[in-house]
């Protein structure tokens, strides 16, 4: 096994826990009143924040949804209600029973490029690569590896 100690880390912050619900508006309710998470700011991916196209696993795809977001001690949680049981997300839910929960965690990378050609030279495609907002975000299939998928961004807005 390689000596890991002087290896410098991939992912140096956990920034985001993307949670798929089948009901957006009935998972705000439910955080808000049952465990006081909150407040929510709702809003919807669409064409005016897409540069370019945005592929799921390799194929180019036409992207829109609705998700909500609140901060929780440091971290993003983002709500994301699939728009098609066919995308990335609708898939998941499906995979679940209907039921929903974590898809992904979104971690900081102090090297984007770097992980984006050391991702490819392993022969891994991101699930979902796209540019939104002037920020590219890939959803790194590490599953396998991880148990969970990864989103990093090549930056952070504003």
């Amino acid at each position: 096994m390689a000596d890991m100690s002087s290896m410098k880390p991939a992912f140096t912050e956990t920034m985001q826990i993307g949670i798929v619900v089948p009901d957006l508006e009935a998972a705000i309710r439910t955080y808000e009143e049952v465990y006081g998470i909150g407040p929510w700011n709702r809003f919807t991916v669409g064409p005016e924040m897409i540069e370019g196209e945005v592929m799921v696993r390799g194929k180019p795809v036409d992207w829109h949804g609705k998700a909500a977001a609140t901060m929780v001690a440091g971290v993003m949680w983002e709500l994301i209600e699939p728009h098609d049981k066919d995308d990335l997300f609708g898939r998941f839910l499906a995979s679940r029973g209907g039921v929903g929960g974590v898809h992904h965690v979104a971690v900081k990378t102090p090297d984007f490029n770097g992980l984006r050609r050391q991702q490819a030279e392993r022969g891994q495609e991101p699930l979902m690569r796209g540019r939104f907002s002037g920020i590219d975000i890939d959803y790194l299939d590490t599953e396998r590896d991880l148990g969970v998928i990864l989103e990093v961004f090549s930056g952070l807005p504003g």
